[in-house]
């Protein structure tokens, strides 16, 4: 069954009924006001009416995107953002919080200036960390957001850093040549000592700040053992240092350098710098001051892997024959070449490897200094010490004495990624060339 309702017509000659039967008659004129006043009332809005509009008159505020917790190091800027909806002639002001055991606002400190949606800490330091909240008000409310934390970590401070390695969790690995140790640096940026004490030399093995180190030199980490393997540069020794700062010499005398292949007691090294492992564990050395690239088997055996002891110099060729100047980084490819800064030589040398390995130019020409970028002994380095590997092959070389970065492709083509060719200490883009990878 369904239920008409009546037309204007029908409704008007009803309530004349109506109205008669009272006794009561009904002119037009009165019928209409009667009707039509709450038609106009309900057109003109004078009725129930509920609003979608987040920004309607008589809305108080809401904050639909509340400030995250946040962390910095000293002096990197960083930003707290809200979003609020509601009547117009919202006013904001940012301030600094203290919260009780429930995380209820018990004080606050007003920030004298900040009062938009964002709050930026150009600087921040130490003393600016704790918790943040922002206050918004209309003419119809008030509402106070989350108190967002903010943690401030102390920008590490180095006095020679000249090594440095990742683990697989992210945590990265310093070493200080000048303060003699090796310090740690997690991914949330906590700095920590693993081993040696700052500005004290020594060769003693040991945990933590038992152990010493003489201007340490290059660090590659070891996933077989999940150890640091360090060239003690100015020990003239290799050394391990395991994940609770544990220090042991692998090969090498302390003090006592020399040109001795061998087992790893016998084996002497002459300022080795540069390390590169194999997915084994074994590790090839830079040994830059006998002028040649040697070997540690996973027994400890320690050979000459290219170069000759004690014959500096520049020759391409089998491993044997070929000749270093002071060679420094190392960086090893998933193929097994494995690629060597020549720093007395300016450029960058590759060897192929084992068997019949073979040692060539990939860029840069021998004993010419230079800053240019080409292809091949067409381009011209000064001097680089740190060497690396990308994903796709492509070579990173910390270019010393031109102060830059170059990027060296498989083909030896060689471009400028940041730097300019001249000492400074600018921040920005790195060079019009950056993006060619």
């Amino acid at each position: 069954m369904f239920l008409e309702f009546p037309g204007l017509g029908g409704m008007l000659a009803s309530m004349r009924s109506l109205a008669a039967s009272k006794g009561q008659p009904m002119s037009m004129p009165r019928i209409s006001r009667f009707f039509l006043l709450p038609m106009i009332l309900l057109a003109l809005g004078g009725g129930c009416h509920h609003s979608s509009n987040p920004n309607a008159p008589g809305t108080p505020p809401s904050i639909t995107l509340q400030p995250v917790d946040t962390s910095t190091v000293s002096g990197r800027p960083v930003t707290f953002t809200i979003t609020a909806t509601g009547a117009a002639v919202i006013s904001y002001q940012w301030a600094k919080v203290q919260l009780d055991g429930t995380g209820k606002i018990i004080s606050s400190i007003d920030i004298l200036g900040a009062l938009s949606p964002s709050y930026t800490f150009y600087s921040p330091q130490s003393a600016d960390a704790g918790r943040y909240a922002v206050t918004v008000t209309n003419d119809i409310g008030t509402v106070t957001s989350y108190a967002a934390a903010l943690t401030v970590v102390p920008t590490p401070e180095f006095n020679a850093a000249v090594g440095v390695a990742f683990d697989a969790a992210g945590n990265l690995y310093v070493s200080d040549r000048d303060d003699h140790v090796i310090w740690k640096v997690s991914s949330t940026k906590q700095v920590t000592l693993l081993a040696g004490t700052q500005g004290i030399a020594g060769s003693s093995d040991g945990q933590g700040s038992g152990a010493s180190f003489r201007n340490p030199g290059c660090l590659a980490f070891d996933p077989t053992s999940a150890t640091l393997v360090v060239a003690d540069t100015g020990n003239h020794t290799i050394r391990r240092v395991a994940a609770d700062g544990t220090v042991t010499t692998l090969a090498g005398a302390a003090g006592v350098p020399g040109t001795t292949d061998g087992g790893a007691a016998q084996a002497r090294f002459n300022a080795p710098y540069g390390i590169a492992l194999d997915a084994s564990g074994r590790i090839y050395i830079a040994d830059s001051r006998n002028h040649t690239i040697r070997f540690m088997a996973l027994d400890g055996t320690v050979s000459t892997y290219a170069g000759s002891a004690g014959l500096p110099g520049y020759l391409d060729g089998a491993a044997g024959n070929a000749r270093f100047s002071e060679p420094n980084g190392l960086a090893l490819a998933s193929s097994g070449v494995l690629y060597v800064a020549d720093f007395g030589n300016s450029c960058i040398r590759a060897i192929s490897p084992n068997p019949n390995a073979l040692v060539s130019t990939l860029a840069g020409l021998a004993g010419t200094v230079g800053y240019a970028d080409a292809t091949g002994k067409a381009a011209l380095f000064n001097q680089p010490v740190g060497i690396s590997l990308d994903a796709s092959g492509n070579i990173w070389v910390a270019d010393t004495y031109n102060h830059a970065i170059r990027s060296i492709t498989p083909a030896g083509v060689v471009h400028v990624i940041a730097g300019s060719g001249t000492a400074g200490n600018i921040d920005g883009s790195g060079n019009d060339d950056a993006n060619y990878l």
